[in-house]
């Protein structure tokens, strides 16, 4: 059957709750704005103001990646309604309801300088943090709109409770005649939490999804420019193919279209007895579950020949069906065409949706895929070399499918996950059986004996302090490859409550640990309840802008993984001519 948005579920209402009723607390001190007029303030109001202050300078604060103006933005807003909220409250509970001047003093003076002198610096170090990830750094003026845009969201947020707080205020007087005034308060919060929730569940959540779910769907009928139904018979959507170019969706277009042909490989690496690889992908159509799915591509193994190829390779899609031409590309240049890449599609919503409204379905479809094909070799007396691997919520996937690393190895011949989301059970269960002293950034596991964790090519052969691993490095291999300053390995709902590991990982003098450990993260970064939380969910969403291997971008170091994962040695020269041929082909999408 087609995919279809689940809505979300009792949790998701209940955060929906919670959200509202913070929103009622921090709109208490909204009746302050009608004594603005005569130069006054209620005193939690003012103690409001001066955490908003506070806020603004923990906004400012470095998180994984240069932000935009955007970005800035919506920090600085929610950093500033946080703020505002706490220091209403402690003013609240530690003073007299009493008021002061709403004219500037010196401590105000003070603290606007101390705001400024903030911005410059981190001005300052958004130039450094580009730096690091080759990224553009974003200009004064984007800096300035969005602290600026930031501040007016405040502002909107302290007028809308000032709304929130006269409805409030006229439901307790017309109920008050009738019943006790506690219980006219308590009605007349429920009336307005509930009428919040209403709001936000069926007018935000379910509308947002729906209307993303619709557009993908669109997007999922499209051809991206450049690319072609393919002639050769070894790939999916040919003439001579049981899956039809129609039905295997925008991305699988891509895939298909795309990458090297047996000419290019030849011409590319300068070998002889090239094969044509092949490229299996099935799309998602009604009336079609996962395991039709993965019927067609039984079936389409057995039409191309798949199982007399000497290395197969199962990939686990995202969200949109979207498969990383740097997993494709090089497995296909390094075995000179003798391999087969699989992939299906079991959705057509991006990534985060697909895990809001069905988070099990990328495990679903990579276990039924992965069997499928291991039986299918099973019965071979001598069988192909069975790969697995998987980018973001595909490297979720495809790590979901097996319950331990054991399992893996055994039932294997190696794994390639890039990006894993930090829910990522097994890549979690690899980091807590790290080395003691090994950062959770870079684990050290079990010598380097079966698994590698790596940010740079040079972490294939030495650990994070440039040492060589103590053990070798066994078949079959698993590469786990993270960024330091990929928002979606490292976000979690944790970081909201307490500080993660990986960003205590400093040495004594508040730097990064010697030796290779490639941290393109800013040493000054520093964990601020909720607000860290906040930065790094909305580092989630420009986590593939930076240029090159940083943030969510796994690029060109991918060749050098897969060349160590399948045991084959690639000179430096050939390596540049893979990678230039990638860069220069690869679908834009």
């Amino acid at each position: 059957m087609p995919f279809r948005p689940r809505m979300p579920d009792a949790s998701w209402r209940r955060a929906g709750v919670l959200g509202a009723s913070i929103g009622l607390i921090a709109t208490e001190v909204a009746p302050g704005f009608r004594l603005l007029r005569r130069g006054l303030l209620p005193r939690k109001l003012y103690a409001g103001f001066l955490g908003a202050e506070l806020g603004t300078w923990v906004a400012l604060t470095p998180s994984l990646l240069p932000r935009p103006w955007w970005s800035i933005a919506l920090s600085v807003g929610a950093a500033q309604v946080l703020g505002h909220a706490g220091g209403a409250a402690l003013g609240h509970a530690t003073g007299r309801p009493r008021r002061v001047s709403a004219h500037p003093t010196a401590l105000d003076l003070a603290l606007s300088s101390i705001t400024f002198t903030l911005s410059l610096r981190s001005y300052a170090r958004q130039h450094q943090q580009a730096a690091l990830v080759t990224g553009r750094q974003t200009g004064a003026r984007a800096a300035m709109l969005g602290v600026g845009l930031g501040t007016v969201g405040y502002g909107g947020c302290l007028l809308g409770g000032e709304m929130v707080q006269f409805v409030f205020d006229g439901t307790v007087r017309l109920l008050r005649h009738r019943i006790p005034d506690w219980l006219a308060g308590m009605i007349a919060a429920a009336g307005i939490g509930w009428l919040a929730f209403v709001l936000s569940d069926k007018v935000l959540v379910t509308r947002v999804i729906s209307t993303l779910t619709r557009r993908a769907q669109q997007l999922n009928l499209l051809v991206f420019q450049g690319t072609r139904q393919p002639w050769e018979p070894e790939r999916s959507g040919s003439p001579w193919s049981f899956e039809p170019w129609t039905a295997v969706g925008s991305q699988g277009r891509a895939v298909l279209s795309g990458g090297p042909r047996a000419r290019h490989i030849e011409k590319v690496t300068k070998r002889r007895k090239v094969h044509e690889p092949i490229r299996i992908y099935v799309g998602l159509v009604p009336g079609r579950g996962l395991e039709g799915a993965v019927e067609q591509v039984i079936q389409e193994m057995l039409r191309t020949g798949a199982l007399h190829r000497e290395v197969i390779v199962i990939h686990t899609s995202t969200g949109t069906g979207w498969v990383s031409d740097w997993h494709l590309d090089p497995v296909e240049f390094l075995t000179k065409g003798n391999c087969v890449n699989i992939s299906m599609q079991y959705s057509y919503v991006p990534s985060p949706v697909a895990f809001v409204t069905e988070r099990e379905l990328p495990a679903q479809a990579a276990s039924l895929l992965i069997e499928a094909v291991l039986d299918l070799v099973a019965v071979m007396p001598t069988r192909p070399r069975i790969y697995v691997a998987g980018e973001s919520l595909g490297a979720y996937g495809t790590a979901s499918a097996f319950g331990s690393l054991e399992e893996l190895r055994m039932r294997v011949d190696g794994c390639v996950l890039s990006g894993a989301p930090y829910f990522t059970g097994l890549v979690r269960e690899l980091s807590r059986r790290r080395e003691p002293g090994s950062p959770e950034r870079l684990p050290l596991v079990g010598g380097g004996q079966h698994v590698r964790f790596i940010a740079h090519p040079a972490h294939l052969e030495r650990d994070y302090q440039g040492n060589p691993y103590p053990l070798e490095w066994e078949f079959p291999r698993v590469a786990v490859v993270q960024h330091a300053s990929d928002p979606i390995v490292w976000w979690d709902p944790a970081l909201f409550i307490r500080p993660p590991a990986w960003l205590r990982e400093v040495g004594a003098a508040g730097k990064p640990a010697p030796g290779s450990m490639h941290c393109d993260v800013p040493f000054q970064m520093r964990w601020v309840p909720i607000v860290t939380g906040i930065q790094v969910a909305l580092d989630m969403l420009i986590g593939t802008t930076p240029a090159g291997d940083h943030g969510h971008n796994y690029r060109q170091s991918m060749i050098q993984v897969w060349a160590a994962v399948l045991g084959v040695k690639v000179k430096p020269k050939r390596f540049r001519r893979i990678a230039k041929w990638i860069r220069k082909h690869s679908v834009k999408r």
